[in-house]
């Protein structure tokens, strides 16, 4: 991704008038905090954290806003309703800042607002880039026992060829025990994190699809067992037989995965205020602490890991 000089973005700013908001929006400096809707003139005034006026973008009404949502967010992420950006720790900032900048004055908080000239300044609940890591409850319950091929070889020294299993993998199923109070019910996906089971398996890395709901239920899956073709020398005079171990463990486990308020929050007057009735707050600029625009989905499941190893050839 390229990222913006300085001196671009000034560009930006001096050449506003020719350009739509919706297409500089992602080169905007992080101190803008707040825009205005200004539908006398059918534009966006852009003001930075010390409420100077950054810029003037025209309202680009024909942009296709769920074209450039799916493209932008993927399927980690569900748009805000308001009852659920309300719900997150950091709201009370958002108001707070509404209050200082433009008084206390009769309002509604509009998310994803519908009107064409307020389209492309979305919230969004996003699930975030970190790695949920698994944590193991309790010890593994382990336990051992051999495979075989069961074609013998008789007498004659020399080799035989034998099927065998090598390999590893690890399963799991998951229930959600505590959905996250944004992106409710939004079908998303996250990379999860289970560490080295009983030393039978490595840690490792995976994706999954779920639905924040409790007792939604999901799977993870890594690695696998297969079967590949082996040579064994054969004891001259015994019958002679491949054998291998397989060890399979299981253990309790539990995870988090936090998902992530990011966009624009409108406050929309019924009497104009500084001239106009519209203005939208930027989430991140304003609750500055992930954790306080954050919320998260709890689980909980059972591993198994397993493995395959130990290939011999066993005369009797």
């Amino acid at each position: 991704m390229i990222v913006p000089t300085i001196s671009a973005l000034l560009l930006l700013g001096q050449l506003a008038s020719a350009v739509p908001f919706s297409q500089v929006a992602r080169g905007l400096p992080k101190d803008i905090s707040h825009v205005a809707l200004d539908e006398d003139n059918g534009q966006y005034l852009a003001y930075k954290n010390d409420g100077t006026l950054y810029g003037k973008y025209p309202v680009d009404v024909a942009r296709d806003v769920d074209h450039e949502y799916k493209r932008d967010n993927g399927a980690s992420c569900s748009k805000l309703k308001v009852e659920e950006v309300k719900q997150l720790p950091g709201y009370k900032l958002l108001e707070e800042y509404a209050d200082n900048t433009w008084g206390k004055g009769s309002r509604n908080v509009v998310t994803n607002p519908d009107k064409a000239d307020q389209r492309g300044r979305e919230a969004t609940a996003c699930v975030s880039n970190d790695v949920a890591q698994v944590e193991l409850s309790g010890t593994p319950i382990c336990n051992k026992q051999k495979g075989q091929d069961n074609s013998n070889a008789n007498g004659t020294k020399g080799t035989i060829e034998a099927m065998v299993q090598q390999g590893t993998s690890n399963t799991a199923q998951w229930t959600v025990t505590s959905g996250s109070s944004i992106g409710v019910s939004a079908k998303v996906s996250a990379q999860i994190g289970i560490p080295e089971v009983a030393s039978v398996t490595t840690e490792l890395t995976t994706s999954a699809e779920f639905t924040n709901e409790v007792a939604n239920g999901f799977s993870t899956t890594s690695g696998s067992i297969v079967s590949h073709k082996a040579t064994f020398e054969v004891q001259d005079g015994k019958q002679c037989h491949v054998e291998w171990v397989i060890t399979s463990c299981n253990v309790s486990g539990r995870g988090r995965i936090r998902y992530l308020a990011s966009g624009w929050v409108w406050f929309e007057y019924d009497d104009k205020v500084q001239d106009h009735y519209k203005w939208a707050v930027n989430i991140e600029n304003t609750i500055t602490n992930q954790d306080d625009r954050s919320s998260f989905l709890e689980f909980t499941g059972s591993i198994t890991g397993e493995s395959a190893s130990n290939s011999s050839s066993v005369c009797v």
